[in-house]
């Protein structure tokens, strides 16, 4: 069992953070927190649902976890990245050579950051940034970086983070409850 955080910022796209911790909580092979920014729990989203996180980034010791996944939504992106505390913990992530898996505007943090020089990725259009080469892609993997280009490409996404983590044969370990396959 690995152990992933899900950073939410106010502006949060709900559907890039909620439906990656989804699968990977349907994996049964990772334990995902989802975690506030801010002190405070309730979370708004890009679409102004409010989302109840399960602890505050303060509160969480990045040491105890395998990997990171910072979701899109451009309000939220803008929050992420003028966080002190999402400095911190992104820093040590990189500092621990810990993955950090981006979907849509997010990977435009990390690209400031030069996270992509020398590699392929992907994100929404018009947020590309570092010295990376930016795809027209709905989900890249450059050699354990992975990265999506938006909301619609969340499923895969997430896939592509369980066959990352665990190998080939987890990918498709929550298709029948996902895609309602009988085996």
């Amino acid at each position: 069992m690995k152990n992933a955080l899900i950073l939410l910022a106010d502006g949060f796209e709900e559907t890039e953070a909620l439906t990656t911790h989804d699968i990977l909580r349907r994996s049964h092979m990772v334990n995902v927190v989802l975690a506030s920014i801010t002190p405070d729990l309730t979370v708004r989203t890009s679409a102004g649902n409010r989302v109840l996180a399960d602890d505050v980034l303060e509160h969480i010791n990045p040491a105890s976890y395998s990997f990171m996944i910072l979701p899109g939504g451009k309000e939220g992106v803008e929050n992420l990245g003028k966080s002190l505390m999402v400095t911190y913990f992104i820093n040590h992530f990189e500092r621990e050579k810990k993955p950090i898996y981006a979907i849509c505007a997010a990977p435009i943090i990390l690209g400031r950051r030069g996270y992509y020089d020398g590699k392929r990725y992907t994100c929404f259009p018009g947020f590309q940034m570092g010295r990376g080469t930016w795809v027209d892609e709905g989900v890249v993997n450059d050699n354990g970086v992975i990265t999506g280009r938006s909301m619609g490409y969340t499923i895969p996404f997430a896939k592509e983070i369980l066959k990352q983590e665990f190998g080939e044969d987890m990918a498709n370990v929550v298709d029948p409850g996902v895609y309602g396959l009988v085996k």
